[in-house]
């Protein structure tokens, strides 16, 4: 009974217009809200970091986050989407990114986590055991890095920035999403909070080990060599674009360029 009220609701949802995907194109009433969010959070919340839209996160049709429908729209407009001869590295790739960037024919896409197998049941083939810290290939090796809300999970980030900027070339650029604060002016984080109910209740994630600051991160980018080529939201989008498509119109695009 409850499968079938389910499919109802489904059903029901795919009849509205006011919501559209910007990956698969259908239209719809609502996007689901993000599953993990709980009164736990609330702490976090009063930091008001910059992310994804809880509240239109999954697309009910082809099951995209609301992380991805802000890239591919970004790359769209910015005619960011890479050449063939391009070698390519991506972080925790998405399923739906993974696919646009296999399109391409590159000439080098590596996929990678540090967890692998957790891509086996989403259909991701070959990604790559990759520590970011540690990132197991030669100096200015690729022309893009991508990592699309990755370094918030990483215990030593300043590492993995140190780390992107020595296999980039010269020229190259990375995506570099992460939830931000503006509130804050050193990033938030403690090895003290070590469980997942902890990390949960300070960070908003179990995965989390920490918030980052605006401030100190755009510093970071720019002390480990990056020059910053930031994209805001407004700058490409009307103000019915985020209500419609649901992303966070708060949310920037952080392209930095090895120099």
């Amino acid at each position: 009974m409850h499968k079938t009220i389910k499919r109802f609701l489904g059903l029901l949802n795919s009849l509205g217009n006011n919501k559209r995907c910007y990956i698969c194109g259908k239209t719809f009433f609502r996007f689901s809200k993000y599953r993990a969010i709980s009164s736990s959070t609330l702490w976090r919340k009063n930091l008001d970091p910059i992310g994804s839209d809880t509240d239109n996160f999954g697309c009910p049709l082809c099951f995209c986050n609301d992380r991805e429908r802000h890239f591919f729209a970004y790359f769209d407009k910015l005619n960011l989407w890479p050449k063939e001869d391009t070698r390519i590295l991506h972080c925790a790739p998405e399923r739906h990114l993974s696919k646009r960037f296999e399109s391409n024919n590159l000439l080098e896409y590596i996929k990678a986590d540090l967890v692998p197998e957790r891509y086996i049941n989403m259909g991701i083939k070959n990604v790559k055991k990759i520590n970011l810290m540690e990132i197991p290939f030669a100096e200015n090796h690729f022309d893009v890095v991508v990592c699309n809300h990755v370094l918030e999970h990483v215990p030593n980030m300043q590492k993995s920035l140190i780390e992107v900027h020595r296999v980039l070339k010269t020229g190259g650029f990375a995506i570099l999403q992460t939830p931000l604060s503006k509130l804050l002016h050193k990033h938030f984080e403690d090895y003290g909070i070590a469980t997942d109910g902890q990390r949960c209740f300070f960070y908003g994630e179990n995965d989390h080990v920490r918030i980052v600051s605006e401030k100190q991160f755009l510093k970071d980018l720019e002390s480990v060599g990056f020059k910053l080529a930031l994209v805001r939201h407004e700058e490409l989008f009307d103000s019915n674009f985020a209500k419609i498509y649901g992303v966070n119109s708060k949310e920037y695009l952080i392209r930095v360029i090895k120099i």
